[in-house]
């Protein structure tokens, strides 16, 4: 539909985007005249919607295929999971020596993950 009809992608991405937004307000005169009744999209300060945090550089971070858990690879040598919807801590799971670069769970069940890193290892 994008590829027939761009141009009513962007306004409805314009109708929809929070009231205060700089592109609302550039934008503001693109607006189609014969939409009514437009809705009012606040969103205050950040948009995003929560922050986890682990010690040293995170180098890799993945959803699990139901989008449930969130995995995260990192300088400490370790893979850390938290459930995404409360950003809960679930484990941490360690075995690299050295900075874990690459994490990934199993495509089709989400049930292993694997990770690699500089040590050249692979772990599941």
């Amino acid at each position: 539909m994008i590829e027939w009809a761009p141009l009513q992608a962007y306004v409805s991405a314009l109708l929809f985007s929070p009231t205060g937004s700089l592109v609302r307000k550039l934008f503001k005169a693109e607006e189609l005249d014969w939409v009514v009744m437009k809705p009012v999209v606040e969103v205050e300060g950040n948009a995003c919607l929560q922050t986890l945090e682990r010690r040293g550089s995170v180098y890799s971070v993945t959803f699990s295929p139901d989008g449930t858990q969130i995995a995260s690879a990192s300088d400490g040598r370790t893979v850390q999971l938290w459930e995404a919807a409360s950003g809960r801590y679930i484990q941490e799971l360690k075995g690299h020596s050295n900075s874990v670069y690459s994490v990934a769970f199993s495509p089709n069940d989400g049930a292993q993950v694997a990770s690699a890193s500089s040590d050249q290892t692979v772990q599941l």
